[in-house]
């Protein structure tokens, strides 16, 4: 049986970066195993576009993960070639006191990242083309920006490759069996053993571990792009990625996000959460938007961006593990110590994905890394 020092279940946003960094380390066995094609539409990754962040509104947890990632996806530029992160900038929209706007607020101060405050008039006069209401305010973290993951996953994988690492794709992996000298990995192509195991499966992570099926859920995640009247005023060149937050008459909140035109015709503007019902089985293929559903989130979408022409133009559907909080979990299974995972990504970690694979790759070489948290252990959530 072929053994490997250290093997990563997954290799999409957070197994491809694991693997990369794992790879970099001198005279370790590195082997990456994914069910699905090297490029795989459908991963949660996929989609275009992804918003990059160093102003964090999930709080100071993750200011680490911010600060070494914008370092890694440079050094993942420089090892590959390609263009991944486009520093556009990412804005914050929202009344004063509303929480993501005040918790962002308070970690641009207390690490004193690049920004720019921007009162109602200065959104107005800035950024029209998004028709901010009379008492919100802006926040522009200036090191942020728009990622390209499917990019930046291919990248990881070849990058990873060149250092020695050993990539399968199209292999499922259908067991873990612990043994005395390590962990018999039961595969659709064969049974691999390893001195450590990363699971790094996404959705699918309870079916290798079900002892996790109480704590997280796979949920549908659905993205869409609409075409603006003026393609010009969304182009990044002029245009940040965005998050904006309206308290609504009912007490409700109204939750945007989108990021510049990267196809020269449409940009990628979506809602959350979306109304309807998003849990489903992670073998089960994310249901396309409904006719109905498609005519609701352009009427959303237009209520943030009225220059956009009111239809969606493009959208897909995926799907991501959720936890009980915002928070990711990284932990290692109380069943054999030797098998970390991680999950509860909620559709929010691909700008994280670099630093969270360093850390993966330092708890699995030397047992603990200095950015993981506590906040990230099982025991810190609740069941479902």
């Amino acid at each position: 049986m072929e053994h490997a020092d250290v093997l990563v279940v997954g290799a999409g946003s957070v197994g491809s970066m694991t693997l990369w960094q794992l790879s970099q380390q001198s005279g370790l066995k590195v082997i990456g195993l994914d069910a699905h094609p090297r490029v795989n539409l459908r991963a949660s990754y996929a989609g275009e576009s992804r918003l990059f962040r160093t102003a964090v509104k999930e709080g100071p947890v993750f200011n680490d993960h911010a600060y070494a990632s914008l370092g890694l996806w440079r050094a993942l530029e420089d090892t590959s070639g390609r263009s991944i992160l486009h520093q556009c900038g990412a804005l914050s929209i929202g009344p004063a006191g509303f929480e993501a706007m005040r918790v962002t607020r308070d970690v641009v101060e207390r690490y004193d990242l690049p920004h720019k405050m921007l009162t109602a008039d200065e959104l107005h006069a800035g950024f029209p083309q998004l028709a901010p209401d009379p008492n919100d305010v802006g926040i522009l973290d200036t090191r942020g920006g728009v990622l390209r993951p499917e990019v930046a996953v291919s990248a990881a994988q070849m990058a990873a490759e060149a250092n020695g690492a050993q990539l399968y794709f199209n292999t499922q992996v259908t067991g873990l069996n612990s043994h005395a000298d390590g962990v018999a990995v039961e595969t659709s192509a064969g049974t691999l053993t390893a001195g450590q195991v990363i699971v790094a499966a996404g959705s699918w992570t309870t079916q290798l571990l079900p002892q996790l099926a109480s704590y997280v859920e796979a949920r549908r995640i659905g993205l869409t792009w609409s075409m603006p009247q003026h393609i010009d005023q969304f182009r990044p060149e002029v245009f940040p990625v965005f998050m904006r937050d309206r308290v609504e008459p009912d007490g409700s909140v109204t939750h945007w996000f989108g990021a510049p035109s990267l196809d020269g015709y449409s940009m990628k503007i979506g809602i959350y959460p979306e109304p309807w019902n998003t849990t489903i089985s992670p073998d089960e293929r994310p249901a396309e938007y409904t006719a109905e559903q498609l005519a609701y989130v352009a009427e959303m979408v237009t209520q943030c961006a009225p220059g956009l022409i009111g239809a969606v133009v493009r959208h897909s559907a995926h799907h991501d593990s959720f936890a009980s909080n915002q928070l990711p979990i990284f932990d290692r299974s109380n069943d054999d110590p030797r098998i970390l995972y991680a999950t509860g990504m909620h559709g929010n970690a691909f700008k994280f994905a670099p630093s969270y694979g360093k850390m993966l790759a330092e708890m699995a070489t030397h047992g603990a890394s200095a950015l993981w948290r506590e906040e990230f252990s099982l025991a810190a959530h609740e069941t479902l």
